[in-house]
């Protein structure tokens, strides 16, 4: 009995990311190229948006993901409003700032992630549902793709 309370108390004692551990954790597996692990770290509807950005993502030649991979991130702001918050990285290889969304999804902090959040230029067509697009029909749109690791 003593090992089962004992082994109850150590996972409900489990702290839970904070809003900018969980955005730091998602920038390095996109970093990574790890989008399996990257889909750990979102929200259930930003599912496709990774999907989308790993097939953009293997689109990059090899100096490109090299850049990324060895860009220092750091988090400079973050905001926590309830079941919200943002979270402010800086880039150190491009000198740019990503507000990245969160909310929490079964008490647990995820990245909210839209199509306009990476496409910010590109209108989807009347009745278009990502959550039905299948891998091949993603619109090809060229360079308007907007990195979360933006490459100089």
């Amino acid at each position: 009995m003593m090992c089962v309370s004992g082994l109850f108390f150590t996972v409900s004692c489990k702290k839970r990311p904070e809003p900018q551990e969980v955005a730091l954790e998602f920038m390095h597996a996109i970093q990574e190229s790890n989008f399996e692990r990257a889909k750990e770290f979102a929200t259930k509807e930003s599912q496709q948006v990774i999907l989308l950005y790993s097939i953009f993502d293997g689109k990059r030649n090899e100096n490109e993901r090299e850049k990324i991979k060895n860009a220092k991130l750091e988090v400079v702001d973050h905001t926590e409003e309830g079941d919200k918050a943002s979270v402010t990285i800086l880039n150190s290889s491009a000198k740019q700032q990503e507000t990245l969304q969160l909310v929490k999804e079964s008490g647990n902090w995820k990245i909210s992630l839209t199509l306009e959040s990476i496409l910010p230029t590109y209108v989807a067509p009347p009745g278009m549902d990502m959550k039905s697009m299948a891998p091949g029909a993603i619109p090809d749109s060229g360079n308007v793709l907007t990195d979360s690791i933006p490459v100089q």
